[in-house]
């Protein structure tokens, strides 16, 4: 005879186990959300404590063994903001080597050691988070003879750190660490950069941000340039433009 009662009985016995595996699993992952929350604000780069006296309290940081730059006899060093020290060869060989030192803590500047003893030099002069590094590393990149950098100097969200969070600017150096220049004039928002295979210029996009801006960045305009790099000069990449205003009007069509 079938027992409704102890039926009804083990079905709420399942229904309590799987109640319960379900407030485990919703527990461990608050848990975790909020443990990687800690990890990610302890990655980021802080200003460093200063005494009354506007004196820096130097931070124990670690870095790379140095780097070769093709075609050069300078030997790049990574800094990191960070616990432990890279001990791998890096990530690998591309066609313009790209680093970044989330795994040994964030970049915050590069050393740039010169041949036989001759005087290094420091890149920045300031906290910074490099979010990105391109240098030559191969003959493939000799047409590239600079160094890009995508940095946030500055806290743009106001949360007292320099993160991924942040809108980083693109700069430019020789390939000693020498000549440093921003590439974008002020109002402009860095979205991508790339060589255009001429030995001579950069191909960057950014939103235009007028003064104030507090809406959508959907709304904003995006702009093409030409960045010279041996002239250091930044100008408006006209024939880009205008496809791309022929293009928003195809899609404007009905």
């Amino acid at each position: 005879m079938f027992d409704l009662d102890r039926w009804l009985k083990r079905l709420w016995a399942v229904n309590g186990v799987l109640l319960l595996a379900l407030l485990v699993l919703g527990t461990g992952t608050l848990v975790i959300g909020w443990a990687s929350g800690l990890f990610a604000r302890d990655q980021a780069v802080v200003a460093p404590d200063s005494t009354p006296h506007g004196a820096a309290t130097p931070r124990a940081v670690r870095f790379s063994s140095p780097r070769r730059i093709w075609g050069t006899t300078t030997r790049l060093v990574i800094v990191y903001y960070g616990k432990r020290p890279q001990t791998g060869p890096g990530l690998g060989s591309m066609e313009l080597s790209s680093y970044s030192g989330e795994d040994a803590g964030p970049t915050v500047n590069l050393l740039f050691l010169g041949p036989d003893g001759a005087p290094g030099r420091v890149l920045f002069d300031r906290p910074a988070y490099v979010a990105r590094f391109d240098y030559p590393e191969t003959k493939s990149d000799s047409l590239e003879p600079w160094i890009t950098y995508r940095v946030a100097l500055e806290d743009t969200n106001g949360d007292g750190r320099l993160d991924s969070d942040d809108h980083a600017a693109l700069w430019v150096s020789d390939v000693d660490g020498t000549n440093l220049r921003r590439v974008l004039p002020a109002g402009m928002r860095l979205l991508n950069a790339a060589a255009a295979g001429d030995g001579r210029h950069l191909v960057v996009t950014a939103l235009e941000v007028p003064a104030g801006w507090r809406g959508s960045d959907d709304e904003l305009r995006q702009r093409a340039f030409l960045y010279d790099v041996r002239a250091g000069t930044t100008v408006p990449y006209p024939a880009l433009d205008s496809l791309v205003q022929r293009a928003a009007r195809i899609v404007g069509q009905p």
